[in-house]
């Protein structure tokens, strides 16, 4: 490979005064440590952050531990129940907490950029969802430390986007601005619904000028820990629950797996006119798959109506064909085991990012590693997904 890569999907490990060391006095009563035996856990109020089982990070599974498991099972192998194909677990190294090693690392991968996603940080939001104040308050010192860390753009090279809740619209907007001042190139959100809004809901509108105006691209990664969607899962399908425990497990993983609240977001973007109102914002898919996408573009071309497909939206009604505007305003990271070569033919193979997921288990065990499985499209199509897609989508081309 005679060019570096660009990776859209890498990880940090946050450290343990994440959401503490830049947060007020009552953020710091509210976030606290607390101990079970050896085991260690992060509180929110009262309630358990439970997305990550052991937020310490120490030990961690190895980047790539899952990976040739995933990918039997993605093209056809039947399930595998064996603990040791989780891997072994080995001390944190620095590069998952330290960006100066991170940078070396990425000089030995042969990666020149890469955008970072949280591990932790993708569990808390729901667990603050009825204290907008609170919520603010916590994430504020989340980017702030992030800022710290990573940096939302360090040396051109580290892109850690701040997170931003989509609670409270004022507080959105003003946390936005202040990431912005502070040299955020790309923001975070939440997938899936906004606190019982859509995110195309004209209540949000101010946010979104703000976004359109600045171009910065927005990014949705999955969610981790629990989501409105377990609420709905409670209301709608477990009430009550069966005295099935598996079950009740395998049917909600089933119901809302880790692409439902994209295919949910996208969809309400598009039939909400939000691209016709917003044309200077595109969006990016990180680490929710693809297999998804044929489907979802076939519903969106047979909404508003068996005959009519006519969708209105706000005032507005949405001409261009609703596939089209899919194409042309989203890009997707598949996952390292999904067939990208297929997902190219869908939506071009300008939408396609190459995001490895390391140092997750469950990623690649190097990035580069993605290439093998687009290795059969012509050698300036693999350029563009392992590295000029993501230059193109921050507008750093």
């Amino acid at each position: 490979m005679d060019y570096q890569i660009c990776d859209a999907d890498n990880h940090y490990y946050e450290a343990r005064d994440t959401f503490t060391r830049h947060g007020d006095a009552k953020v710091r009563r509210f976030v606290r440590w607390t101990s079970e035996g050896k085991r260690q856990h992060l509180l929110f109020g009262d309630r358990l952050s439970s997305g990550i089982p052991n937020p310490t990070f120490d030990p961690i599974a190895k980047p790539g531990a899952w990976y040739k498991t995933l990918k039997k099972l993605e093209t056809g192998a039947t399930a595998i129940g064996s603990k040791e194909l989780y891997g072994e677990l080995e001390p944190l190294p620095d590069a998952y907490q330290n960006r100066e090693a991170r940078l070396s690392v990425m000089d030995t991968q042969n990666v020149e950029k890469a955008w970072l996603f949280p591990t932790l940080g993708v569990c808390v939001e729901h667990l603050i969802r009825d204290d907008a104040d609170m919520m603010y308050r916590v994430f504020r010192a989340f980017n702030d430390w992030l800022n710290d860390d990573w940096g939302f753009n360090y040396k051109n090279r580290i892109y850690a986007p701040p997170a931003i809740p989509m609670l409270d619209v004022e507080r959105a907007v003003a946390e936005l601005e202040r990431v912005l001042e502070l040299g955020a190139e790309m923001i975070t959100l939440r997938p899936g619904p906004c606190y019982g809004r859509s995110p195309a809901d004209p209540y949000f509108d101010p946010f979104w000028s703000r976004v359109n105006e600045a171009g910065i691209l927005v990014t949705y990664h999955a969610l981790g820990g629990l989501s409105a969607y377990d609420d709905m899962i409670d209301d709608h399908w477990l009430r009550p629950a069966t005295a099935d425990a598996g079950y009740n497990r395998t049917l909600r993983g089933f119901i809302c797996g880790p692409e439902r609240p994209m295919i949910d977001t996208i969809g309400a973007l598009i039939v909400g006119d939000f691209f016709g109102r917003f044309p200077n914002i595109r969006i990016a898919s990180i680490e929710m798959g693809s297999a998804w996408v044929e489907y979802l573009m076939h519903m969106l071309d047979h909404a508003g109506g068996i005959i009519e497909r006519r969708i209105e939206a706000f005032g507005n009604v949405v001409e261009d064909r609703p596939s089209e505007i899919f194409k042309d305003r989203v890009y997707i990271s598949p996952y390292p085991e999904e067939d990208a070569v297929r997902l190219a033919e869908l939506i071009g193979v300008d939408r396609v990012l190459m995001g490895s997921d390391w140092p997750h288990p469950e990623g690649n065990e190097v990035p580069a590693d993605f290439a093998k499985g687009i290795s059969s499209l012509p050698g300036d199509q693999v350029r563009r997904i392992m590295r000029d897609n993501a230059l193109e989508a921050m507008r750093a081309a």
